[in-house]
């Protein structure tokens, strides 16, 4: 068996705080492989799965997680129903501890993690029921549900568990995608308590509420992404799930309430795109791209073009941007950055070279 020895600079930073390699060899090396390597060209790197192995992890635990769901279901108005789950919760607990947390494995962790929080959450809410004496109504899973969707408390204990969960699990495991839930359980605790307060006339204002969030979430990456501007750590990866939730649910939202055929949107869209140079992020720009993809195709329809030609215009268009942008990325970075070099700030952005 071939050995993979490639090694992240993330692997050589986590061996030098193990005292396995000193700080100034580490800089040697980081200034070394910078300079030789075109790959360093490429910053906004993520692992989601590293190979075949991670992938097929992912769909045992997958298929597991289904029977199991099925299996709990199966159980309904049985002392078993109450047991079944805690076995169920440290199975899930032990797989995670040698999956997450000895092998690192992202892709088949963030399946664990889902399953887990999932069983976790269905068995509070279940207690709850038993608590409020409506026991008697589950008959399935499916019933357990709809009497989350008609108890507003139910709703804040699901938001404020999921986001203990959360916080958790990315404490013991540091999974990345852990972090960006974290940040959407914040959301979804305050959406709760919203909810509880307010009723449902808050529906009204629904727009709002995800431009408001899409940009909090926005905000703590880009806060996230300045604690590691070279991308050599960890938290660049947490910031990069913080922007593929956030960036399309401020743009989608600013459509959804100003009309995405206005030309309001134009200058936002322009934002946006700026905003992904700047940080080197291509989450917000791919968002926008979609919008702009719509400004086209309504530009089109007005001229009276046949709806078959306005599709294949808009495809051309629309991929030619991201064609160029993948490949005068570094180019177009350096070109907005470049009077602002010798700014302090500059130092939190990612280098252009």
């Amino acid at each position: 068996m071939v050995k993979d020895n490639r090694y992240s600079l993330a692997d050589i930073k986590e061996a030098v705080s193990e005292g396995a390699l000193s700080h100034d060899a580490f800089d040697r090396l980081e200034t070394f492989l910078t300079s030789h390597s075109q790959e360093a060209l490429e910053t906004e790197k993520f692992t989601l799965f590293r190979g075949m192995n991670d992938i097929f992890l992912a769909l045992g635990i997958t298929v597991l997680s289904i029977g199991w769901f099925i299996l709990w279901g199966l159980l309904t108005n049985s002392t078993i129903f109450w047991i079944a789950p805690l076995v169920a919760i440290a199975g899930f607990t032990a797989l995670a501890e040698y999956v997450a947390g000895k092998l690192k494995a992202t892709l088949p962790s963030s399946i664990i993690m889902v399953s887990l929080c999932a069983t976790i959450m269905i068995y509070l809410v279940a207690l709850y029921m038993f608590l409020a004496g409506k026991s008697e109504n589950i008959f399935n899973l499916d019933d357990v549900w709809d009497f989350t969707q008609q108890s507003v408390n139910v709703i804040v204990l699901i938001a404020i568990t999921g986001f203990a969960f959360q916080v958790g699990f990315f404490i013991r495991y540091r999974l990345p995608i852990s972090f960006a839930l974290i940040a959407f359980g914040i959301v979804g605790v305050i959406w709760s308590l919203l909810l509880a307060w307010f009723g449902q006339p808050l529906n009204q204002y629904i727009n709002y509420l995800v431009t408001l969030t899409g940009l909090l979430l926005l905000i703590l990456a880009v806060i996230v992404d300045t604690k590691d501007p070279k991308r050599v750590n960890g938290w660049a990866e947490c910031a990069f799930w913080l922007y593929v939730i956030g960036a399309p649910m401020t743009i989608h939202s600013v459509a959804a309430m100003v009309d995405t055929a206005t030309l309001i949107m134009i200058p936002v869209l322009i934002a946006a795109m700026l905003f992904s140079l700047a940080f080197d992020r291509r989450s917000p720009i791919i968002s926008s791209l979609i919008y702009v993809g719509y400004l086209v195709n309504s530009g089109f329809n007005h001229a009276s073009i046949d709806p078959s030609m306005t599709v294949a215009l808009v495809c051309f268009i629309v991929g030619a941007l991201v064609i160029a942008f993948g490949f005068g990325w570094n180019k177009a970075r350096q070109f907005i950055l470049a009077p602002f070099e010798h700014k302090t700030w500059r130092s939190y952005l990612p280098p252009t070279s």
